[in-house]
């Protein structure tokens, strides 16, 4: 060790200071705890949000209503589309027992083709569904076509944005301690793919968009007013949406209902 140096100091002084760390991160996660938002944000999210129904779930109730309604048909005809959601090679659709897409000469020449999902289903029959339903069987085209049309008004996502003045605490692995960046915007979404419990925070200056989990209490700490405020918005419009949604539902099944009646199934 170099001449002059008091090793033993060294210690008590590297001691210290880690002494002093775990008071203020004791602190910190006292006021973390105790931010009444946070609790109003937590509580609201458990007790409103959380138990509402998903696009997911409305994509798989109307899913499960066409499916009754196989085979589509008994000899396969293929359908050349224009969609660049699947892709330029995913260009047409074989109807036959089920719905498939593909693509278009490698259909023709006998290929089976790729399954839709629940959700690419319910896209392709109500954004095709008039070029779909002459090669069905005869017996299920004016209920199918009734299906795709009323698929089609369902909502299946929101997007609730709410201004702010406020920081977002980065913890940058990289970096010693957090980051205290400057905020403008936060927003609550729901769709086929976001889920209200994680909340997109639009920055200034730095990293312009973070997506944070709700109960990351220490990075949201200074955000959790506006957020209560965003839920309460989302809570609001959705639940219009929601009873929209129920709503068609309602009447998808009393379609598929009296098709059933009329050909005794």
């Amino acid at each position: 060790m170099s001449e002059g140096i008091d090793f033993e100091e060294y210690i008590r002084e590297y001691e210290a200071i880690a002494e002093t760390i775990n008071d203020l991160t004791e602190r910190r996660e006292r006021l973390v705890n105790n931010n009444p938002f946070y609790k109003k944000v937590i509580d609201f999210y458990k007790k409103f949000i959380d138990l509402m129904r998903t696009p997911r779930y409305y994509i798989g109730e109307a899913y499960s209503l066409f499916q009754k309604l196989r085979p589509f048909a008994y000899r396969k005809t293929v359908i050349r589309i224009d969609d660049e959601e699947f892709g330029w090679r995913l260009d047409a659709l074989s109807v036959g027992r089920d719905i498939r897409i593909g693509e278009y000469y490698s259909l023709r020449t006998d290929r089976i083709g790729h399954s839709l999902s629940e959700s690419e289903f319910i896209k392709v029959v109500s954004k095709y569904y008039w070029e779909i339903v002459p090669h069905l069987r005869r017996p299920i085209r004016e209920t199918f076509e009734e299906l795709a049309k009323l698929v089609g008004e369902l909502e299946l996502s929101l997007t609730i944005t709410q201004g702010c003045e406020g920081y977002f605490y980065y913890d940058d692995s990289s970096w010693t301690g957090r980051r205290k960046v400057p905020c403008k915007e936060i927003s609550v979404s729901i769709s086929e793919r976001a889920h209200p419990e994680y909340i997109d925070i639009t920055c200034i200056g730095y990293c312009p968009v973070r997506q944070v989990r709700i109960t990351h209490s220490g990075e949201l700490f200074a955000l959790y007013k506006p957020i209560y405020e965003a839920y309460r918005k989302f809570y609001e419009e959705w639940s219009k949406i929601q009873k929209k949604n129920d709503g068609i539902l309602e009447k998808m099944r009393k379609v598929l209902g009296e098709y059933a009646l009329v050909n005794n199934l």
